[in-house]
């Protein structure tokens, strides 16, 4: 569980104004951890900590707040710190029929299915399970006499693979394992590799090692195999597992009460600040399962504790308007989150949708069904302060 002051750390108290996303990764040449943006991946690159386990599988969970590894040699699971790289021992250890190791470790949308890939010496497999408990069931067979070396899931849980038998990118089947061959990725791919979708971009990128120190930051089309280098990493002497989640956006604030699930519920953005780029996401975490709830907005912050006998705490005041409009209204699902994507143009108010402006700051907040010992209740996350430029 989190308290309030772990997830305010973990959204950050300022982040860029582009649309680029943050990759948390580690270097299995180097024994470190680090982090970096898909925009500048050399150039951002930064060292965090020491790390000596050999953690082949990485990702962050669906809602973006923990990222997971599992130590190939010990099949321990761990969490990894996005902003110190420090790595924690869960004390849950993955096991399956037949599992021996791991070469890839990809998170699905629903927040509870985890898939991973292991070699065992003469062919890849697929397994899917639940990284909490550590329990994966095998699937299928994703590639005989070959290695599949990574793989990972979009959005639309589509799983896709990386393989240094063949240099190629396979589409990967989660209900049989099968794995097809997409194309080649025209690079000479060795040992171990990292590769993840974006989730705001729903590009899949790619760390390619080819040796010697040598590698590529790319993008891997889905249609052709096709990689396409966004930049040399020859400079980094690294050999790379990555994950990426988007980088946060805009200011916390605001007391919150923990909900029925005894943590706090947190809002943030990721995205743009930029009015013109009309590209912001905000997104609730940590509440309860399939609890229904939705965004509001303001131009104007406050503080009205238990409002109408909620549970929680309204942090906005003046004109609030409310993202109810025609599949604004959300449920949290078994992930205890939800996000919409907004239209800066049409920002609600009582009176009418009104248009962002460069150099306008709106306050973001998410209402929320939730249950007490006294029955039926709401709860509210914190504010998110948005500068928009």
């Amino acid at each position: 569980m989190k308290s309030l002051p772990s997830i305010i750390a973990l959204l950050g108290l300022a982040a860029s104004a582009s649309a680029q996303s943050e990759v948390v990764g580690v270097d299995v040449r180097g024994d470190e951890t680090f982090t970096t943006t898909t925009a500048n991946y050399v150039s951002d690159y930064v060292s965090l900590s020491p790390e000596v386990r050999s953690i082949y599988g990485l990702d962050f969970n669906a809602s973006g707040t923990t990222l997971y590894g599992v130590d190939n040699v010990t099949l321990e699971v761990l969490t990894i710190d996005p902003i110190s790289g420090v790595s924690t021992p869960t004390g849950t250890v993955v096991s399956g029929s037949g599992l021996t190791g791991l070469t890839g470790l990809t998170a699905a949308s629903d927040g509870t299915t985890w898939y991973l890939s292991d070699y065992d010496g003469a062919k890849s497999n697929l397994f899917v399970g639940d990284i909490l408990t550590g329990l994966f069931t095998f699937v299928g067979i994703c590639q005989s006499n070959g290695i599949m070396i990574d793989i990972s899931i979009d959005a639309n849980d589509n799983l896709y693979g990386v393989s240094v038998s063949d240099d190629s990118l396979h589409s990967i089947d989660t209900t049989t394992g099968v794995g097809t061959r997409i194309g080649s990725i025209g690079l000479p791919a060795d040992f171990a590799q990292g590769m993840d979708f974006d989730p705001v971009t729903g590009q899949l990128y790619a760390a390619i090692y080819t040796g010697s120190g040598a590698g590529s930051f790319c993008t891997l089309n889905l249609t052709t195999g096709q990689a396409t280098q966004v930049v040399n990493t020859l400079a980094l002497d690294a050999e790379m597992e990555i994950a990426i989640r988007p980088i946060r956006i805009g200011t916390p604030y605001c007391a919150v009460n923990l909900n029925s699930t005894g943590v706090a519920a947190a809002i943030f953005a990721s995205g743009s600040e930029v009015v013109s780029a009309n590209n912001l996401t905000l997104s609730a975490v940590e509440l309860p399962i399939n609890s229904f709830g939705f965004f509001i907005v303001s131009s104007a912050q406050g503080f009205v504790m238990n409002p109408g006998g909620s549970a929680g705490n309204l942090c906005l005041s003046g004109s609030v308007g409310r993202y109810v409009g025609p599949g604004q209204i959300q449920n949290s699902g078994a992930a205890g989150a939800f996000s919409l994507t907004i239209d800066l143009s049409m920002i609600p108010t009582p009176t009418g949708a009104v248009a962002a402006s460069a150099g306008d700051t709106y306050s973001f907040q998410t209402w929320f069904r939730d249950s007490s010992p006294a029955g039926p209740t709401s709860n509210f996350t914190n504010g998110l302060e948005i500068l928009f430029e």
